[in-house]
């Protein structure tokens, strides 16, 4: 199920930036020696030396698992692989790599078991500044932090209570500043037609890229970063030929 926020990007930074702990920027994280030898996109080859583990449970829909999303946290890019990730919410594919300008390759089989190659854009990695101003008042009143604070995995995280207009229920988040975009994840809900994972991460309208859901707790999901370092992987799409769509 899709999630929807009418929460500005702009104002959300601007708070977040005052705040105690998420005052300063997280250092970068280093490309290791194996990635010189690896990251050849020019030859359809990518690695990706981290990975992202969340836990969840689906009260609602009454599932569970675990969420894998591979890192390269040089450039931000990130690629979802069926087995760890997507699972039957993306059949006809083997892996999905996205970057933060938008642009997602989606590498699977067409129906005749031939192997191709989607190459796709996002457009709104980007909200226009009038969407900005008008939500400024709906983050103030509606996404509150709380005195709470930790340290997941080295990256400094808070906790907001977030309040639905409508509905006026309540959910606890918390949030973790990255040196990394997390666009290529709340990107996907915007090429849900294509891939969904099991757990919906629909907060582009909600979080700046730098900051990434680590936890939420809610009425019918819970969701938490369980793990995140050093796990190499490299996704090559030679051999996936370049199937054209309609735009």
């Amino acid at each position: 199920m899709k999630r929807y926020f009418v929460v500005p990007i702009l104002v959300l930074s601007m708070i977040l930036t005052g705040l105690p702990g998420l005052c300063q920027a997280p250092k970068k994280i280093p490309a290791d020696k194996q990635r010189a030898l690896q990251w050849k996109p020019e030859k359809g080859q990518y690695y990706f030396s981290h990975s992202l583990v969340f836990d969840y449970q689906n009260k609602a829909e009454k599932t569970s698992g675990s969420i894998k999303v591979y890192l390269d946290p040089v450039s931000g890019a990130m690629c979802f692989v069926k087995a760890s990730s997507f699972g039957d919410g993306g059949k006809s594919f083997d892996f999905i790599i996205g970057f933060p300008d938008g642009r997602y390759i989606y590498c699977g089989s067409d129906e005749q078991g031939k192997k191709v190659r989607i190459n796709e854009v996002v457009k709104e990695f980007k909200p226009d500044a009038d969407t900005k101003t008008q939500q400024k008042e709906d983050f103030a009143t509606y996404c509150v932090p709380t005195v709470n604070k930790r340290v997941d995995f080295g990256l400094e995280s808070t906790e907001y209570d977030l309040t639905y207009a409508t509905s006026g229920s309540k959910e606890k988040i918390w949030l973790t500043r990255t040196p990394f975009s997390v666009y290529p994840l709340y990107g996907l809900e915007f090429v849900e037609g294509a891939v969904s994972l099991p757990v919906s991460f629909d907060y582009m309208n909600l979080l700046p890229s730098d900051l990434l859901l680590t936890e939420i707790n809610s009425k019918d999901l819970t969701l938490k970063l369980t793990s995140f370092g050093k796990d190499p992987f490299t996704a090559n799409t030679k051999g996936y030929q370049l199937l054209k769509v309609n735009d």
